[in-house]
């Protein structure tokens, strides 16, 4: 799959995503997230461990000091409520949620991490309030692309929409029922 064909596949799934609140079959996770760590090309299973690594680091555990580890100095986001740049992601980070243990797995139930070249895709379960019942809940998928430049993530995808109330927002929190 080249890279033009990975984006329009992780755009319809997003585009899916963002679709009506109840869906058919609620997405689950996987039990086994190392496995999806593993992979034929030393190269992809190292730009996946990375994608992993700083996910439990940064995302999950906010441990901001370690961002020169995972993250290029000239980090570019496509995220429309974050500014680009690994200062501003700090930043963001450090607002948005408390610094936590860092954690053997993703707290999210993680559908896959597939990697193509220097593209990761990690694609997660998140949980919402209904919008018919705000009593209730419902399982979506959210979807983050990185791409991987001398071994550190220089640059990222999700499928967000502009939304200021997501500024400050700890996804962490949405990834139980």
């Amino acid at each position: 799959m080249n890279f033009a064909r990975m984006l329009l596949t992780c755009a319809a799934l997003g585009a899916l995503a963002s679709g009506p609140a109840l869906a058919q079959v609620a997405p689950t996770g996987t039990t086994d997230q190392t496995a999806m760590l593993r992979d034929r090309d030393p190269k992809l299973a190292a730009n996946k461990k990375i994608v992993f690594d700083a996910w439990r680091a940064i995302v999950q555990g906010a441990h901001t000091e370690l961002a020169e580890k995972y993250f290029t100095k000239g980090y570019i986001q496509h995220n429309p409520n974050v500014p680009t740049g690994r200062d501003a992601m700090v930043k963001f980070m450090r607002e948005s949620r408390p610094v936590r243990p860092i954690a053997p797995n993703i707290t999210f139930p993680v559908i896959a991490l597939v990697a193509q070249g220097d593209l990761v895709v990690l694609a997660t379960v998140s949980y919402a309030t209904d919008p018919a019942d705000a009593s209730k809940t419902y399982a979506s998928t959210h979807f983050d692309m990185f791409r991987i430049e001398g071994g550190k993530i220089a640059e990222h995808w999700d499928n967000l929409p502009k939304d200021p109330a997501l500024v400050h927002v700890d996804p962490n929190t949405l990834t139980k029922r």
